[in-house]
């Protein structure tokens, strides 16, 4: 079949709205359902159940395909409003994530809704347009590219991720600079801050801050500080607030019709080690290109195919998690900005704080600072990314033998 066959074509000229919706947010609906265990039950009849094909049936490890999607079915011209998410028609994935579970172990792998693959109809495009022929099609395209099985699904909307915050008392959010987009209908000062509902869609959906890729890791963080708040003592040891979340859970989610009391045991057992700051956390890795006039990710097949691997049989479950501290970390800095001696600045405030640096170069420009990592030292990574003035991407690279920090304009150039 053609490129695109479904959905819009690529030289269309214009993004949908919604491209930043959710991503790792979209995981907090799957904690909530600890609040339906909680409640015995019965709130699970409450929850709409979707006709899916190809789901492998409940193995172990267990493998969730989450997706948030920019449905806006449901919402009055007044909410849409509200909540800035326009009156588009059809629907995209704005999220797409496997979570693979083994007891109170969980890894979650992230699809960016950029990649460009081919989908279940045999056309290419990015990957986001697979759920509009409905769940089938992006379970069997999620599965023929990544070869894993996927076991159960979760689809969440903009209205469902609103009520779960509003429902936990709002996450508190420190900024530290302010953020203002009226795309998004955000307006949020610098420092620390309770986001509602609205205010939180408006934070995870702004598109000015970072990239594709860079507001994956953004949520992936922010969904741990919610996942906590929802298993807060406050939160779970208050009846009304533990029955509203498990009530609007219900509303928020649809899954398929195979998932039963004893999957959601399962997930909520998952949901644990993602509450507690423990889950392992893994993006497609991809690299940036154009087609027409759009801009898209194409997956790095070597790459892929060795983290797919891993979450097929579960050994990424058994990753390390442990602390990091700098004098474990060897890291070498690349200026990729026509600021000269940027490179040395860096490095110099990274040796202060006591990591060891290899080496000291100049790359090719770049939009973006990136820190790059072998496989395995995530965590290394995300410690490096921490000190870099302006925040950096993160990338697994297999080829790395330490740290790579590639320095973008971002980081002072």
């Amino acid at each position: 079949m053609s490129e695109e066959a479904w959905g819009p074509t690529v030289g269309g000229g214009g993004r949908r709205v919604g491209r930043g919706l959710f991503r790792a947010l979209a995981l907090l609906v799957v904690l909530s359902l600890v609040a339906v265990v909680a409640l015995g039950f019965w709130l699970s009849s409450q929850i709409p159940r979707e006709d899916v094909d190809g789901l492998a049936g409940g193995g172990t490890p267990l493998h969730v395909l989450v997706v948030g999607t920019d449905r806006r079915e449901g919402l009055t011209r007044e909410q849409q409003r509200e909540l800035g998410v326009g009156g588009a028609e059809g629907e995209r994935a704005d999220t797409i994530f496997v979570m693979t579970i083994r007891g109170g172990d969980v890894a979650l792998l992230a699809f960016p809704r950029d990649l460009w693959i081919e989908r279940c109809d045999g056309s290419t495009g990015r990957i986001n347009v697979a759920i509009e022929p409905g769940p089938t099609c992006m379970v069997q395209t999620v599965r023929d590219l990544s070869g894993i099985e996927i076991d159960h699904f979760v689809r969440v909307t903009f209205d469902g991720f609103v009520d779960v915050v509003d429902a936990v008392g709002g996450v508190e959010l420190c900024l530290e600079e302010a953020i203002a987009d009226d795309d998004a209908h955000i307006d949020l000062p610098a420092g620390c801050q309770e986001l509602g509902g609205t205010d939180a869609l408006g934070y995870v959906r702004v598109r000015k801050i970072d990239d594709d890729l860079g507001r994956i890791q953004r949520q992936q963080q922010f969904l741990q500080a919610l996942a906590k708040e929802i298993a807060s003592p406050s939160t779970m040891f208050n009846p009304l607030r533990v029955y509203r979340l498990g009530d609007e859970a219900g509303e928020a989610v649809a899954v398929d019709d195979r998932l039963g009391l004893v999957g959601m045991v399962r997930l909520a057992r998952g949901a644990r080690g993602l509450a507690g700051g423990d889950a392992i956390t893994h993006t497609v890795p991809a690299t940036p290109e154009r087609r027409g006039q759009a801009a898209v990710l194409i997956p790095d097949e070597v790459g892929s195919e060795a983290l797919y691997a891993r979450f097929r049989d579960g050994s990424v479950l058994a990753e390390a998690r442990t602390e990091v501290t700098p004098d474990e970390v060897r890291v070498s800095v690349f200026n990729g900005t026509t600021t000269g001696g940027l490179a040395g600045a860096v490095a110099e405030v990274l040796e202060a704080r006591g990591y060891e640096v290899a080496e000291i170069a100049n790359t090719d420009q770049r939009d973006r600072t990136l820190v790059r990592h072998p496989p395995g030292e995530q965590a290394a990574a995300e410690l490096v990314a921490s000190e870099v003035p302006g925040g950096a991407d993160i990338e697994e690279d297999p080829d790395a033998g330490h740290v790579l920090v590639l320095l973008g304009p971002d980081a002072g150039g």
